[in-house]
């Protein structure tokens, strides 16, 4: 077991250096001020996109709870 321990370390570390994968913190990040703001303003754009149709989702529950509650007091 003890003799099995570092064969494994050592396979799993070349593995991972092996591997390819980009971490966040080597994407390449804007140069430029403007690319930074234009970046930054796609992303809110994109964040917006979601709370509007989660706002839209919502909504739509919330109709729908109302009209079972009005069922229900007909019952």
């Amino acid at each position: 077991m003890n003799r099995l321990f570092p064969l494994i370390a050592v396979t799993a570390l070349a593995a991972f250096f092996a591997s390819e994968a980009r971490l966040n913190s080597q994407e390449s990040a804007p140069k430029s001020p403007t690319e930074q703001l234009l970046a930054l303003k796609a992303s809110n754009a994109e964040l917006l996109k979601k709370q509007q149709q989660t706002l839209q989702k919502l909504e739509e529950l919330k109709l729908q709870a109302e009209q079972l509650r009005i069922w229900a007091k007909r019952s």
